[in-house]
């Protein structure tokens, strides 16, 4: 059994108020089944007028039914996905994206923060072949925003891997299990963040940011959007009751609800980040853009932290490192993450250090 970690992982956030009102809402009255409901029917009008492209909306309960439904309706069963070799649905999914693409493979690439490069990219096309009937074709580029280190792309970052995915005759897919905290960090649209540069499908994630088992894999393009919608049933994700799962992804929206949680929750990380940053022997691990926090620290000031009652995750931060993942949420006790604060600014004063790390921080 896991150890009772605080900040341990926004997944373990309650449901968002609204969201919940949003569900007893909807819980009234006779609907059509199987996504036929008022609620299911608005989804692809709303996500349409947010990303300023005609979006069509298929509900899902977790992420990895998500990056599992998208990879699949991209990559034929003799296909590669070219993706980050610490990619979620590399290291965390039990070969989703194998099982619903029916046996593709996965082409594995470095980068610093878990970020794919161009340079990478293109390396590993190259070196693997495009149209070598001898090897597995290559049909999909999949990356996250943000990363499995809380690292962000710039929409010109993704705009540059996009290019050269459609240079390949590749689609290309984001893992965008935290897409609202990368989006207020970066501070541009969701349609910048996404088709405008070249994104094809997108698993839009909210569970970790309000929501209860409701997540949505989204595409621009009509013509993945038909084969999404035989995989979404055959998958097993047309839920008869859609539309407690639709009632949930319309609140979520609603008066940029989930623009508001993700800033909340941005900032709780960001305040952790300082007051730990200014202790001497503090070495944040990679740039701080979202909720998400790597850190390796002195045993001493592990103690002091557990000696309030604030146990910290353990965590492997880098190749030759054992430190600890802070990941906060929307709701986080703004108490809880004062008394962190008091321990770092007692910690700072008895070790006679007053520094601060050069972090990415906004």
């Amino acid at each position: 059994m896991m150890a009772n970690y605080q900040f341990n992982s926004d997944n373990g956030a309650p449901i968002c108020p609204a969201v919940m009102d949003a569900l007893i809402s909807c819980n009234t009255g006779v609907e059509t089944a199987y996504g036929a409901d008022h609620y299911t029917e608005r989804l692809n009008a709303v996500y349409t007028d947010i990303f300023e492209r005609e979006a069509f909306v298929f509900p899902v309960p977790t992420g990895t039914a998500g990056n599992g439904l998208a990879l699949g309706a991209l990559t034929p069963s003799y296909g590669t996905i070219f993706c980050h070799r610490q990619a979620h649905l590399v290291t965390t999914e039990c070969g989703a994206p194998e099982f619903y693409s029916g046996g593709c493979r996965l082409t594995l690439l470095g980068g610093e923060h878990n970020k794919v490069t161009p340079g990478a990219l293109e390396q590993s096309i190259s070196a693997h072949g495009v149209g070598n009937v001898h090897h597995m074709a290559a049909s999909t580029l999949s990356f996250a925003q943000a990363t499995e280190a809380g690292v962000t792309y710039s929409p010109e970052e993704i705009a540059a891997l996009t290019k050269i995915a459609r240079q390949a005759g590749m689609k290309t897919h984001m893992d965008g299990a935290r897409f609202a905290n990368a989006l207020v960090y970066l501070g541009v649209s969701p349609a910048e963040m996404s088709w405008k540069c070249g994104v094809d499908i997108l698993t839009f994630g909210t569970t970790k940011n309000g929501t209860m088992n409701a997540e949505a894999v989204i595409t621009f393009d009509t013509n993945i959007a038909r084969t999404l919608r035989f995989m979404h049933k055959r998958a097993g994700h047309l839920f008869s009751k859609m539309r407690y799962m639709s009632a949930q992804l319309l609140s979520y929206v609603e008066n940029d609800l989930w623009l508001i949680n993700a800033k909340a929750a941005n900032s709780n990380t960001s305040r952790i980040a300082k007051a730990l940053g200014r202790c001497e022997g503090v070495r944040i691990v990679h740039p701080v853009h979202i909720n998400e926090l790597f850190v390796a620290m002195p045993d001493t000031l592990q103690a002091e932290l557990q000696a309030v009652g604030i146990t910290l995750r353990p965590w492997q931060v880098d190749a030759n490192t054992q430190g600890y993942r802070i990941v906060t949420t929307f709701c986080d006790d703004p108490d809880l993450i004062g008394q962190l604060e008091q321990v770092c600014e007692l910690h700072k004063r008895t070790t006679g250090n007053d520094r601060l790390d050069s972090l990415s921080l906004r």
